[in-house]
């Protein structure tokens, strides 16, 4: 006990005197990893008390990128036994080596960590985050089961999973251990509105036009599929929603959701100026009217390189996260049409004197690719963002320009 007093002082300590935030997130890391370790070594072969509550918690989501869609965690709270924490599958560390490599290539383990419920809720209340609990209608078996389910999981050998956005994730695999501790079956209760998973992200994504541009861009045609109501709890308030609504043995398997902490009301407006749609339509329009009555080449030499280039880039990122990674929606990505990794190879020569032949072809091939994007685009792939086609018309004006243009 005072080992675990110690650390929970030096823990604050820490947090207290850590400015620089990626230092301040590792250490964090690091305690949660070293406290959890130390409480789950308590909880192995206790029993829980009658008394026990074991609820879902769903926190709102957050402004940053990470945060954008919510977050679930399990509670259990055992007043009888003085224990009162948050089981959380959400965890990674900073530390991993190849951190960013693996996060990009969808490779990064994630684990199960364990903390106290003060703790958690702190946390949402700096970050500003509503936090709802759902009481699980549990007979004191099957609290147990959740328990040692829990325990067993946090142990070192089973605490880390491949984590995958849609499928397996922190929502997901709370609402699975829940129901791996009841012996039959749950009845959801769901009403099956027909969503893809493009409509289920972009319900948080409304405030955030330029991060959807983003996700639309990189992701592929599979987000086109529509979703079971099943598989709609992968976010965490499809989880809350189905909690609400489920029946087990007849009964409602979840008390009505409970306020924990109520975050300030956020202004999530947006200027329609400030999206991608306004201001990629307004440039390339600006763009095409300059270089149409400013007639200097090396106008449109520069202009040229620097969407060859923002082109090229996210046609190489296309390319890498459809074929070097384990995301599960990547590929096929009709995005590929407009944003060609291979207009890298165009660029060294765009300030030549005279195009080379084989360039002059590949922009005629670039040419009837992109007077054909958009239609594919409708058929194969609707939610590609409609901010992208005055990209692809101004590509086809540059593309035409560099082809005809006298040197």
């Amino acid at each position: 006990m005072q080992v675990l007093l110690f650390l929970h002082r030096l823990y604050f300590f820490v947090i207290l005197n850590i400015r620089n935030k990626k230092t301040y997130k590792m250490k964090k890391i690091i305690f949660l990893f070293i406290i959890s370790s130390l409480i789950s070594i308590k909880g192995i072969g206790l029993t829980l008390s009658p008394e026990t509550e074991v609820s879902i918690l769903t926190c709102a989501p957050g402004n940053e990128l990470y945060s954008l869609f919510g977050h679930t965690a399990i509670r259990i709270n055992d007043p009888r036994h003085q224990i009162d924490r948050v089981y959380n599958y959400g965890t990674f560390d900073f530390s991993t080596p190849h951190f960013y490599l693996k996060y990009a290539r969808g490779l990064l383990p994630y684990q199960l960590t364990v903390q106290k419920f003060s703790h958690f809720i702190y946390n949402y209340q700096l970050e500003e985050r509503t936090v709802y609990a759902q009481t699980i209608r549990l007979d004191s078996l099957e609290k147990q089961r959740i328990f040692d389910l829990l325990e067993e999981n946090l142990l070192p050998q089973n605490r880390y999973y491949l984590y995958n956005f849609l499928f397996d994730n922190c929502t997901t695999r709370s609402r699975d251990i829940l129901l791996k501790s009841l012996p039959d079956s749950v009845a959801w209760n769901m009403p099956d509105v027909n969503k893809n998973f493009w409509n289920l992200l972009d319900e948080y994504l409304q405030a955030s036009p330029w991060v959807q541009w983003g996700i639309h861009t990189i992701l592929g045609q599979r987000g086109n599929r529509t979703a079971t109501t099943f598989q709609y709890m992968f976010l965490p308030d499809y989880l809350m929603y189905g909690l609400k609504n489920a029946r087990y043995d007849g009964q409602l398997l979840a008390e009505p959701a409970e306020v924990l902490y109520q975050a300030p009301e956020m202004n999530l407006s947006n200027s329609w100026y400030g999206t991608p749609l306004f201001v990629f339509a307004l440039g390339c329009l600006l763009l095409i009217l300059l270089l149409q009555y400013v007639k200097s080449r090396s106008l449109l030499n520069v202009i040229s390189l620097i969407f060859l280039l923002f082109t090229g880039i996210v046609g190489v990122l296309i390319v890498f996260l459809g074929g070097f990674t384990a995301h599960p929606i990547t590929a096929p990505n009709w995005n590929i049409l407009w944003a060609n990794p291979l207009n890298l190879f165009v660029i060294p020569f765009i300030f030549r004197k005279a195009l080379p032949l084989f360039i002059r072809k590949y922009l005629k091939f670039y040419l009837a690719i992109l007077a054909i994007a958009i239609p594919v685009w409708a058929i194969a792939q609707p939610a590609v963002p409609m901010a992208s086609i005055s990209l692809i018309i101004l590509m086809i004006y540059l593309c035409f320009r560099l082809r005809n243009e006298k040197r």
